[in-house]
């Protein structure tokens, strides 16, 4: 699909997009002229109710902007699950970086624990601060139903 062919995005969508890039050349303006790209990335994704992630849009599964494998279809974890129980010493975490729904752990963990090699815990981690995505609160939801076994944190 070319650009042109993309959707247009509705009247709200456009003018928070128009918000975001309006900081963000303010902040290259006051830093004299240039950001690191490291930088602007982390607010073109995380910034509070404008980046990427933390604007509360669905961003993963069929409702989203994509989906990946561990979405589609248990299968994916179901295999990973096999090669860590393999290499998963006793009292080892398993950690998931860069985690989107859960999906990934949620299922890895429960295939760990059928295959007898249950971790001590697994975490999910992102590089950026805390914000309020729609996958910051499906992780929570997971950490909270795990009994203990999902922790997540937001720094490595």
């Amino acid at each position: 699909m070319r650009p042109s062919e993309l959707p247009a995005p509705d009247a709200d969508a456009a003018a928070a997009s128009a918000r975001l890039a309006a900081r963000i050349a303010r902040e290259i303006a006051r830093a004299g002229g240039w950001i690191s790209f490291a930088r602007y990335m982390a607010r073109a994704l995380y910034e509070p109710g404008l980046g990427y992630y933390a604007a509360g849009a669905v961003r993963f599964g069929a409702g989203g902007d994509f989906v990946t494998a561990p979405e589609l279809s248990p299968l994916f974890a179901r295999a990973l699950a096999r090669q860590v129980a393999e290499l998963l010493a006793p009292g080892e975490a398993v950690l998931e970086f860069g985690a989107g729904s859960g999906a990934l752990a949620e299922t890895l963990l429960e295939e760990l624990a059928r295959l007898g090699r249950r971790p001590a815990y697994a975490m999910r981690t992102r590089r950026a601060p805390p914000c309020a995505h729609a996958s910051a609160r499906d992780w929570a939801s997971a950490c909270a139903g795990s009994r203990g076994r999902l922790r997540a944190f937001a720094a490595w």
